[in-house]
C-alpha cells in the first residue's frame, strides 16, 4: 500500500538524516520545495550521485510539505536483514533492475493513481562520474499513463559527502538540491509521443538545473 502522509517511522528517520547531513556538509542549500503540488499524483525525477540523494530529498521535501514519498528501489535491498525493513518503513518498493518487473510497475501506478508521490532515478543506477546519464522509459511511461505531474529533482556534491564504492559517508564543503517547475507530459488521442522522446525530455529538465560540470 503506497504512502499518502509520513509515517511516525518515516517522521525519525527523516529528522536524523537531516540532522546528520547537517554535520557533514559544511553547508545544504535547497531550493524549489514549495513548487512540489500539495495535493495529487507527482513523479519526482532526478540525477543519481550517491546513496544519500533519496535521503537528502525525502528529509528535506516530506517535512516541508507534510507528503511521504514511495520510492521505487532495488529488489535485492529489501531482502537484506534490517536494511529491507527500514527501506519499508521509508516507501521503498523493490524493482527488479534489468528485468521488465510488471508487478512493480503495477504497484508504481497505484501509488499515482491514488494521487501520492512517487521517487524515481531513472538513469537506473548511480552515474559514475557524476555526469547526469541516459533515462530509462520507465518514468515516461508512468507519466503518460497516469497523467501525474513530473517534477525534476537535481542533486550536486553529494558523490562527495559519500562517494560510489565507500561504506561510509564523509565530510564534505556543499551539498545542493535544486526542485524545479512541475511539468505534465500529454498527448492528443492518436498521437503518444515516443518514450524515449519524453524520457530525454526529462533528463534534460534535470540537467538544466546541475551547475555545468555535472552535465553531459
Amino acid at each position: 500500500m503506497s504512502l499518502d502522509r509520513p509515517s511516525l517511522g518515516m517522521r525519525i528517520s527523516e529528522s536524523f538524516g537531516a540532522w546528520a547531513i547537517r554535520r557533514l556538509a559544511r553547508e545544504v542549500v535547497v531550493e524549489g520545495l514549495e513548487r512540489l503540488p500539495p495535493v495529487g499524483p507527482v513523479i519526482l525525477v532526478g540525477n543519481h550521485i550517491s546513496w544519500l540523494d533519496p535521503i537528502l530529498l525525502a528529509c528535506w521535501l516530506t517535512p516541508s510539505t507534510g507528503r511521504a514519498i514511495n520510492w521505487m528501489g532495488k529488489a535485492e535491498a529489501m531482502r537484506w536483514p534490517l536494511v529491507g525493513a527500514f527501506l519499508r518503513v521509508n516507501g521503498v518498493f523493490g524493482v527488479r533492475r534489468g528485468a521488465a518487473d510488471l508487478e512493480a510497475f503495477r504497484l508504481a501506478e497505484g501509488v499515482l493513481r491514488d494521487g501520492n508521490v512517487l521517487g524515481i532515478y531513472p538513469e537506473g543506477t548511480r552515474s559514475r562520474d557524476a555526469k547526469i546519464a541516459t533515462f530509462r522509459d520507465g518514468a515516461a511511461l508512468l507519466a503518460l499513463r497516469t497523467g501525474a505531474a513530473v517534477a525534476p529533482v537535481a542533486v550536486s556534491g553529494t558523490e562527495r559527502l559519500w562517494p560510489r564504492g565507500a561504506l561510509l559517508p564523509r565530510r564534505a564543503r556543499s551539498i545542493r538540491m535544486v526542485i524545479g517547475e512541475p511539468r505534465r507530459y500529454t498527448y492528443a488521442e492518436g498521437q503518444r509521443p515516443a518514450l524515449s522522446l519524453v524520457a530525454e525530455q526529462m533528463r534534460a529538465s534535470v540537467a538544466e538545473l546541475l551547475p555545468h560540470e555535472y552535465r553531459p
